[in-house]
C-alpha cells in the first residue's frame, strides 16, 4: 500500500489526489490512506495536504529509499524486490546490520544501506568514514553454491561491478582497480569494499559484501588523516552533484548480473572485467604483509584471483592477500585501458 500510494501520487503529480478517491481505488479506508500518506512523511516526502483538494506530492527526498533504488531495478537475485532492501538513516555499520539479518534467515540477495554509519570499516579494521546523505553505504547478502576457497574473487566481482555502475553514470571519470578491489580516481581512493563470510570446513553459509563509495563528499567531509588519500565523485565531477539513487541502482543492477554470470558460467567474465579497469597489472607494486614486504611490477592474476608480483631480479612471489602501493609515484600508476 506504501508503494502504490507512492507511485500514484507520482503519475499525478503536481496535481492533487483526493483521499476518498485513493481509498476507492485500492479499496481501503481513507483513515488507512492518511496513515500511509504520513508513514511517507516519516521517511522524508514532502507531500502537501489540501482540506478540499487531497494530496500533492511536492518533493522527493535525496534519500536512498527502496522505492527510490528499487524502482528502475530489473534484477533477478540482488534487491530483487523493495522488501529486499533495508533501509536505516543511522546505524553502525551495514556489514554488521545485515550479518544480523543473515543469522535471522533473509533471503539472498538481500541488501542493507544506510544514510550514515557511526562505525563503518575498511579493510584490517580500519574506520570509514561515512557522513549522512554524502555517499552509498551499503551491504549485499549472496549465499553461492561454492566452496568457501573459492569466495575470494567476489570482492574482484563487487568491485568491477561497482567501477561499471559509476561509468555508467559518469563515463569521463578515470576510476580504476587498485588489487584486489579499492576503486581510485588519479590514484586517491573514492571506493572500498570489505567481504565476509560465515562459514565451516567444506561449507559456506553466507557472503556480506560491504561497499562505500564517497559520493557527494566536499574536502571539508574528509577526516585530517584522510584528506590527501580520498576524493569523492563530486570532487572528481568538476563539483557537481552526483544521483545517489541512480548509481545505487545501477550498482546493484550490475553487481546482479556479475554475480548471476559467475554462478551460471564460471569465474572467466569476472577476471576479465576486472582486468578491463584495473590499475594494477604492469605497475610497479609494493605489497605488505604480516611477512613482510615485497616491491617489483605486479606481472599476472591467478584465476582465484591472486597477484603475481616480480621483482628486479627476477623472483616471483604469489599473494592472495596484502596492503598494495601503487608505484614509487603516482606518475607511475597506468590509468585504466577502457577501450
Amino acid at each position: 500500500m506504501h508503494r502504490k500510494i507512492l507511485e500514484l501520487l507520482k503519475e499525478r503529480s503536481p496535481s492533487y489526489l483526493s483521499g476518498e478517491e485513493m481509498a476507492h481505488l485500492f479499496s481501503v479506508s481513507r483513515t488507512s490512506i492518511w496513515k500511509n500518506i504520513q508513514a511517507l512523511q516519516s521517511d522524508g516526502y514532502l507531500i502537501d495536504r489540501s482540506p478540499r483538494l487531497g494530496y500533492r506530492l511536492v518533493e522527493v527526498p535525496d534519500l536512498l529509499l527502496p522505492a527510490e533504488i528499487g524502482r528502475e531495478l530489473h534484477t533477478k537475485i540482488i534487491a530483487s524486490s523493495e522488501e529486499l532492501i533495508h533501509h536505516f538513516r543511522q546505524i553502525d555499520s551495514t556489514n554488521n546490520a545485515l550479518k544480523n539479518l543473515a543469522e535471522k534467515g533473509v533471503p539472498e540477495g538481500t541488501v542493507v544501506v544506510a544514510e550514515e554509519q557511526t562505525g563503518g570499516r575498511g579493510r584490517l579494521g580500519r574506520s570509514w568514514s561515512s557522513p549522512f546523505g554524502k555517499g552509498i553505504w551499503m551491504s549485499v547478502l549472496l549465499k553461492p553454491p561454492l566452496a568457501p576457497q573459492d569466495t575470494p574473487l567476489f570482492t574482484l566481482l563487487a568491485a568491477a561491478a561497482v567501477v561499471k555502475g559509476i561509468l555508467v553514470n559518469l563515463p569521463d571519470l578515470p576510476v580504476g582497480i587498485k588489487w584486489p578491489n579499492d576503486l581510485l580516481i588519479k590514484n586517491r581512493k573514492v571506493c572500498g569494499i570489505l567481504t565476509e563470510l560465515k562459514a565451516e570446513a567444506d561449507l559456506l553459509h553466507y557472503l556480506v559484501i560491504g561497499i562505500g563509495i564517497n559520493i557527494n563528499l566536499r574536502e571539508e567531509d574528509f577526516p585530517a588523516e584522510i584528506k590527501n588519500t580520498a576524493t569523492s565523485l563530486y570532487l572528481e565531477n568538476n563539483r557537481q552533484l552526483v544521483s545517489r539513487q541512480k548509481l545505487a541502482s545501477t550498482l546493484l543492477q550490475e553487481m546482479d548480473h556479475f554475480y548471476r554470470e559467475y554462478i551460471d558460467n564460471g569465474p572467466e567474465m569476472v577476471i576479465s572485467e576486472w582486468k578491463k579497469y584495473n590499475i594494477t597489472l604492469s605497475n610497479y607494486v609494493t605489497i605488505k604483509t604480516a611477512q613482510g614486504s615485497f616491491s617489483g611490477r605486479a606481472i599476472a592474476l591467478d584465476g582465484d584471483g591472486a597477484l603475481l608480483v616480480e621483482d628486479a631480479e627476477g623472483h616471483q612471489k604469489r599473494f592472495q592477500a596484502g596492503e598494495v602501493t601503487l608505484g614509487k609515484s603516482s606518475e607511475e600508476i597506468r590509468p585504466p585501458d577502457l577501450n
